[in-house]
């Protein structure tokens, strides 16, 4: 379910091949997860700490 201030399937498609991988390191959040939570924060105002725990945690 595609949320209010989440990416339509349609952005997610034209944005994830700009998303760069990385091929060592630790595990990462789904990049779809993190990138609408910095849409949600964008467009909300609210701080890192207030993200709501759907888009992992705000220290990610």
């Amino acid at each position: 379910m595609i949320r209010r201030h989440e990416l339509t399937d349609r952005e997610w498609e034209l944005l994830a091949p700009l998303i760069p991988r990385a091929a060592t390191g630790r595990p990462r959040m789904a990049d779809r997860q993190v990138v609408n939570g910095m849409v949600y924060k964008i467009r909300t105002g609210v701080s890192w700490r207030d993200l709501p725990e759907r888009y992992g945690p705000w220290q990610t």
